[in-house]
């Protein structure tokens, strides 16, 4: 029999969503016969939270979930988005989201992918903040959402956007890539009320050999819903499956980090026995390409999904101009590494001339 995903109380929403959500974005990956299966067995596992977003395949992950959903809208909470910094350009959006999901409301709506320089745009007199508060008004609308991949940007929308919830990435390799997911973020839209929605919980599929460990390890440190998404009824059973796991606690999440096959000996755990200085490089190479860049002996899929996934973000620039402003020797450092030793049995002193490498703008492939 099939288990009933549990339900956790979102924020201050009042509403209880299944700790799996399913995501839209890979429903432009396959053709709509197989996004009904999806939704099928979605809904057989007792999951109520759908996200899609406008720009999803120019609406047509918004189209295939609406013709899915036709006739049983009512078992779920259904968002959408809008990349829109304008009120009538965020109105334009909603319009089409509604039509192409075949409902006259959503739950939720986003901004999406918001930046330091859209977000001025959305809260300024005319901006998508006042679009999307009148279609609120108006009923269209339950509540507000945000999406962004410049993380500081979250920081600074929680005084500046009514929000009921976010979308933030969360995955045990980002979040030791990107720490301020975890030892901020999190922290601070809890503290608000706020509900934690997680993207990307399998690190754009790169976690895919481990999805227990990577659903488990995202419910963990303090998201309420890992938002998947998934493009076959298999796929959704094995996350479902997951999901319906307890959460990882620290216990759980250390032995996690320790064996995990994808961060591998490469990896910075940031368990602190490196000096400071050390760890904050590993950290700005996890920003420019995730440390997923290590030039070991990978298959041939595996050496592919990697080179995919490392830029996903494009970070690279970013990551050089705050290694450049620490002003850092990296004679210094490579000397500091040279008798260093990693419980995980990184080769520190490697790892550190590739990293310096690489926000150098040198040549890693070379060392």
């Amino acid at each position: 029999m099939t288990e009933i995903l549990p339900k956790v109380s979102l924020g201050r929403t009042g509403l209880d969503l299944s700790r799996f959500g399913l995501g839209g974005f890979h429903q432009i990956e396959v053709s709509a016969d197989v996004v009904a299966e999806v939704v099928d067995a979605y809904l057989d596992w007792g999951g109520n939270y759908i996200e899609t977003a406008r720009n999803y395949g120019k609406g047509a992950s918004e189209e295939k979930l609406g013709r899915a959903l036709e006739g049983r809208r009512d078992r779920v909470i259904l968002s959408s988005k809008t990349g829109a910094a304008s009120a009538d350009d965020a109105r334009r959006d909603l319009d089409d989201s509604l039509r192409a999901l075949r409902t006259d409301r959503l739950d939720f709506c986003f901004f999406h992918g918001v930046t330091s320089d859209t977000l001025a745009q959305i809260t300024a007199p005319g901006g998508a903040l006042e679009g999307l508060l009148k279609a609120k008004d108006e009923g269209l609308v339950g509540g507000l959402g945000m999406s962004s991949h410049e993380l500081p940007v979250y920081l600074a929308a929680f005084d500046r956007l009514p929000l009921d919830l976010i979308l933030v990435w969360c995955n045990y390799l980002d979040n030791l890539n990107f720490p301020i997911i975890e030892d901020r973020i999190i922290p601070a839209a809890r503290e608000r009320g706020i509900g934690v929605t997680a993207m990307k919980p399998l690190a754009d599929g790169f976690l895919h050999r481990s999805v227990e460990s990577a659903v488990r390890y995202c419910l963990g440190v303090g998201a309420e819903v890992a938002v998947c998404g998934t493009n076959s009824a298999e796929q959704v059973r094995a996350v479902a499956a997951a999901a319906c796991k307890p959460p990882a606690d620290e216990t759980d999440r250390e032995a996690i980090l320790r064996d995990a096959v994808e961060l591998g000996r490469y990896v910075c755990r940031r368990c602190g026995r490196c000096p400071d200085a050390l760890m904050e490089v590993f950290r700005l190479e996890g920003e420019f390409d995730r440390q997923m860049v290590d030039f070991l002996p990978h298959g041939a899929a595996e050496a592919a999904l990697r080179k995919v996934l490392a830029h996903w973000f494009s970070h690279e620039d970013q990551a050089r101009k705050a290694f450049a402003d620490l002003g850092c020797d990296p004679d210094r450092l490579i000397a500091q590494a040279a008798d260093l030793t990693c419980p995980h049995n990184i080769d520190i002193p490697r790892k550190i001339r590739l990293a310096l490498a690489k926000l150098t703008n040198g040549r890693p492939d070379l060392i």
